[in-house]
């Protein structure tokens, strides 16, 4: 059996590039008011995070995912995760913050390691750029995806 995981995040913080990569697929990334569910992934609106009557949803949904990815980006301006969020799954839990490449309007790394730890996300933590590729590879293995 295949294992899922459920990306997290904002609206434009990569999520949907990112399950490209952990999918294997090159699909056209458009913006979705859906859930989207692929080869590995579960890929979840930012819309349904920036709305709390909308949490629900991804608790339900998360009920099919193995692991939940909280996903934040060097480049968001804000934060919208409430706190001790990753509490609410029953599952394992790993942070990764997108956009590595960027090399303007970056947040500092030890601010994104403590808005995860804020919603009770202890790690691992990965530093992933679907651009560039640099640390997929690595999560890849911490997911235990393989390239096949």
């Amino acid at each position: 059996m295949k294992k899922k995981m459920m990306l997290i995040g904002s609206s434009r913080t990569g999520k949907t590039s990112l399950a490209n990569w952990l999918n294997s697929e090159n699909i056209e990334v458009l913006k979705s008011q859906t859930i989207n569910y692929g080869t590995h992934t579960i890929d979840t609106p930012g819309e349904y995070l920036e709305s709390p009557l909308m949490h629900r949803y991804i608790i339900a949904a998360s009920q099919d995912a193995d692991m939940i990815l909280f996903v934040q980006s060097f480049d968001q301006t804000g934060f919208s995760f409430p706190p001790n969020f990753a509490g609410a799954f029953n599952c394992r839990k790993v942070g990764v913050i997108t956009k590595a490449d960027l090399e303007e309007k970056r947040n500092d790394l030890e601010l994104l390691y403590r808005n995860f730890k804020e919603i009770g996300l202890e790690g691992p933590y990965f530093v992933t750029s679907s651009k560039t590729g640099k640390g997929i590879e690595e999560l890849k293995n911490c997911l235990s995806i393989s390239n096949a």
